[in-house]
């Protein structure tokens, strides 16, 4: 056998093989999250006037127009009262809605405030904005620091205030009194 025929591949095409296997890996790992991702369908729900609606319900839908804008959530109007519907981190940035526009948002309303899984514009498009429920961080917060959940499944109201202290007489300051000694003479 020659020196060519025996030879090792070098380096560099160990480099080029190496870098195709992580492109490979890459365009399979984006095609399987893009098949496995939900799509952003709706189910099917008849929106319901805001002034019925009550916590704890579960998945509503309530169609009205934009009144105000905060941030990235949105106070909604129809006929029968205003509800703040929270978009999420998708509606951070402000274009999600205008006000004044026509929307159809589909949520959860829980204490007072909807958190909205999907939002539907004027010209019929449906955007995914998260999941329908708030961050879950335990019952006390993040780390389960806090405190925990009443009875009634709000969190528990804080401690009183330590009773006052009982009401005295002013105390007065007696002075110290210095006494003088008189040098003796020594004898």
């Amino acid at each position: 056998m020659t020196e060519e025929t025996t030879r090792r591949p070098s380096r560099r095409k160990f480099g080029l093989i190496a870098a195709a296997l992580v492109a490979l890996g890459g365009a399979g790992g984006a095609i399987t999250v893009a098949a496995t991702r939900p799509s952003a369908t709706m189910a099917p729900a008849v929106p319901v006037a805001i002034s019925a609606l009550k916590s704890g319900d579960s998945v509503v839908t309530i169609r009205g127009r934009v009144d105000q804008i905060y941030g990235n959530k949105i106070v909604i109007a129809d006929a029968s009262g205003r509800a703040l519907v929270d978009l999420g981190r998708e509606g951070e940035d402000g274009t999600l809605v205008s006000a004044g526009q026509a929307v159809t948002v589909q949520g959860r309303f829980d204490r007072g405030f909807m958190r909205a899984a999907f939002l539907v514009g004027a010209d019929g498009k449906v955007t995914a904005l998260g999941p329908m429920h708030g961050p879950d961080h335990g019952p006390g917060g993040p780390g389960g620091k806090g405190p925990r959940p009443g009875p009634d499944g709000d969190r528990a109201a804080p401690p009183p205030p330590p009773p006052a202290a009982p009401a005295s007489a002013p105390a007065t300051a007696v002075a110290p009194t210095a006494t003088a000694v008189a040098p003796t003479a020594a004898k």
